[in-house]
Order: C-alpha cells, then sequence, then structure tokens
C-alpha cells in the first residue's frame, strides 16, 4: 500500500449493530493492527486503573458485582438513555482511552509487522480521536438490522436494544465527518467486498484523487 504519511491510520465507526467489528477484523486481514476503543474502556475500568475509584464515586457500588469488579451491564443501564450520566461516564472514560489509543498508533508507526492500523470506535467523531485518522469509515445499516444484531449479540431484549441506539447522536452527525460510508446492509461475502472496494478507494484518495468528496458503497 502506499501511504501518504508510511503507516496509515483508518477510523472505523458507527452506531452499534452496524458492523464496525466485523469491518475491522476483515481490515486485520489484510495487514492491520486493530485498536478496540471499547476494548480499552473496558481495561480502563478495571480495579487497578484510576477510573475505577472515579466510575464508583460518580455511579455507586450498586454496579458492581460480587467479586467488587464493574458490572458493565449494570453500568450500561444505568447510562443507555440518560445523557447527564453518560456524559459523566465518557467524561472519566475518554481521556484514558484516547491517551492509550495514541500510545498505541505512535509504537506501531515503528513496527515492520503491520502496514496499517485501524482504530475501532463507535465515538470516534465524539470523543476527538478522529484527528488520529487519515481515512474516517462509517459503517452504518437499516434500524431493523441494528436492533436483531444488538439482541442476538448482547442477549437482551428489543426494548433494551432501541434504548442503545437512542442513546447516539443521529447519523447524519457522523456521516458529514466521513470519507468512506459502507452500507451494511447484505450478506458477510457483501460487506467483505464493500471493505475490499473501500480500500481501493482509500488509496486513490491517498494518492490525490478527489473525484469525490465520500466514497459511498
Amino acid at each position: 500500500m502506499i501511504q501518504s504519511n508510511n503507516f496509515p491510520t483508518i477510523g472505523v465507526t458507527g452506531i452499534t449493530g452496524s458492523g464496525t467489528s466485523t469491518v475491522s477484523a476483515m481490515l486485520a486481514e489484510r495487514g492491520a493492527y486493530v485498536a478496540h476503543a471499547d476494548k480499552l474502556a473496558h481495561d480502563a475500568m478495571s480495579k487497578t486503573e484510576p477510573a475505577f475509584k472515579e466510575i464508583i464515586e460518580t455511579f455507586g457500588r450498586e454496579i458492581l458485582t460480587d467479586k467488587g469488579e464493574i458490572n458493565r451491564r449494570a453500568l450500561g443501564a444505568r447510562v443507555f438513555g440518560n445523557k447527564e450520566d453518560m456524559a459523566r461516564l465518557e467524561k472519566i472514560i475518554h481521556p484514558r482511552v484516547i491517551e492509550r489509543t495514541r500510545a498505541i498508533v505512535k509504537k506501531l508507526s515503528d513496527m515492520e509487522e503491520y502496514t496499517f492500523v485501524v482504530i475501532d470506535a463507535p465515538l470516534l467523531i465524539e470523543s476527538g480521536m478522529a484527528t488520529m485518522c487519515d481515512s474516517i469509515w462509517l459503517i452504518t445499516a437499516p434500524n431493523d438490522l441494528r436492533i436483531a444484531r444488538i439482541t442476538a449479540r448482547d442477549k437482551i431484549d428489543e426494548n433494551a436494544a432501541k434504548r442503545r441506539l437512542q442513546s447516539r447522536n443521529p447519523e447524519s452527525t457522523l456521516r458529514e465527518h466521513a470519507h468512506i460510508i459502507i452500507e451494511n446492509d447484505g450478506s458477510p461475502i457483501a460487506l467483505r467486498s464493500k471493505t475490499e472496494t473501500a480500500l481501493k478507494g482509500m488509496k486513490l484518495r491517498i494518492h490525490g484523487w478527489e473525484g469525490c468528496k465520500v466514497l459511498e458503497i
């Protein structure tokens, strides 16, 4: 891959249930290192991390498991649908995730094992991590498909899935930042083909081709 900065960074984002993890996994097969923001956020909540104490002080000990660890399901039930609580949690977690992500990108830029890095972050735009990216990919899907995927993945009911979707900003606010938009409304084979097309489109942009501002696939 011919790159603009020798080690391009792709930001993959989208509303939950759209398929960002699937696209990121496909990019990993093409030589990318994938930094999962959700995994980094989970790590930041561990008992040994400073954020743990802040979260307990903010939301109370009722969100803890019997082992004294943060129950992410209980915490999610508390913040999804409550913009004030969500903002409080993001204020605690986002700086830690951003710091860890920056460190990963910096470290990988000196390694030959990977050809590019992917930041898989549902809140890539809102958190400000998009500024680290050379190309921003938005993965989208119809809401009925999102709900079906969320309920199957997280073992929650349809109402809980809808609350998660409603907790996000409208997708229109994400579209205006995207360089590439992939509609994940078909089969895994179709999604793989679209991902390959997106990679080719990104290469053209890196070469300076300005045929279109946004590539929608």
